[in-house]
C-alpha cells in the first residue's frame, strides 16, 4: 500500500472511530517516523561497500568487462545496485548493437580477399556500410540515454567522485572507442567502393593476377595508388583502435 492510500485509510479510520482518535493518531505518526528512519539505516555501509567495489574492481583494474553481481553483493550494495546496473547496461547494449547489426555482413566481407573479389562483391560492401551507419545512430541513442540516466543519479559526494571515474572508464572510454571504430569503418568502406568503381571503369585496361591488379596506363596506376594509400591508412588506424579495445576486454 503506498503512502497516499495509507494516509487516506488512516484518516477514514480515525474519522469513523473518533473515540480512538486522540490515542491512535500519535501512534501512527510515531510508526511512520520509525519506518522512515529505518529505511536508511544501512546506507553508509552499502555506500562504503559499493565505493570499494568500484575502486578495486573497475577503476584499479585493466579491463572493462563487468561481471554480474552475486546475490550477496546485491544485498551489500542495496539501492546502489541500480547504479552498477547503469554501467553493465551500457556495456550490454553496446555489445548487442555491434554483434546483432554487423556480425553477418562483416563475416561476408572476409570473402573479399582480392581486388577482383572486391569489385564483384561491391554490394556486400554497400550492405556493411549501411549497417555501420545504422549502428552509429544506435550508438548515439545508447550514449545519450546512459548520459541522461547518469545525470539523474543522486549520490553522496564521496561516492559521486569515485563513480565518475568508473563511468568514465566504462561508458566514456568504451563509447569513444566504439565511435572511432564506426567512423573508420565508414571511411574504409568509402575507399573500397571508390576503388571498386574505379577498377570497374578501367575495363580491359587492367588485368587481375591473383590478389593484385596490373595496369597498362601509368596515370591510372597513380590514381589507384593514391586511393589505395587512403585505404591502407584507414586500416592501420582501425588496427590501432582494435588493439586498444583488445587490451580492455
Amino acid at each position: 500500500m503506498d503512502l497516499v492510500n495509507l494516509t487516506f485509510g488512516v484518516s477514514m479510520f480515525l474519522t469513523s472511530k473518533k473515540v480512538w482518535a486522540r490515542f491512535l493518531a500519535p501512534l501512527f505518526v510515531l510508526g511512520l517516523v520509525f519506518q522512515l528512519a529505518g529505511c536508511g539505516d544501512n546506507e553508509p555501509e552499502q555506500r562504503k561497500a559499493f565505493t570499494e567495489y568500484l575502486q578495486t574492481s573497475i577503476i584499479n583494474g585493466t579491463k572493462v568487462k563487468l561481471p554480474a553481481l552475486t546475490e550477496e553483493q546485491k544485498k551489500a550494495f542495496g539501492n546502489y545496485t541500480k547504479d552498477y546496473e547503469l554501467l553493465t547496461g551500457f556495456s550490454d547494449q553496446l555489445n548487442t548493437a555491434f554483434s546483432e547489426s554487423m556480425q553477418s555482413s562483416m563475416n561476408e566481407l572476409r570473402s573479399l580477399n582480392s581486388m577482383k573479389a572486391m569489385v564483384d562483391g561491391r554490394e556486400k560492401v554497400e550492405k556493411a556500410q549501411t549497417e555501420v551507419k545504422a549502428v552509429q545512430t544506435k550508438l548515439d541513442e545508447i550514449i545519450k540515454k546512459t548520459a541522461d540516466s547518469y545525470a539523474a543519479l543522486k549520490q553522496p559526494d564521496d561516492l559521486k567522485a569515485v563513480y565518475a571515474q568508473a563511468y568514465g572508464k566504462i561508458v566514456t572510454q568504451q563509447g569513444d572507442l566504439a565511435k572511432q571504430t564506426l567512423v573508420l569503418l565508414d571511411s574504409t568502406f568509402d575507399d573500397i567502393l571508390k576503388i571498386s568503381d574505379f577498377l570497374k571503369a578501367q575495363g580491359d585496361k587492367i588485368e587481375y593476377q591473383g590478389q593484385v591488379v596490373q595496369f597498362t596506363e601509368q596515370d591510372a596506376l597513380d590514381k589507384f595508388n593514391e586511393m589505395n594509400k587512403s585505404l591502407q591508412n584507414n586500416q592501420q588506424q582501425l588496427m590501432a583502435v582494435a588493439q586498444k579495445i583488445a587490451q580492455l576486454m
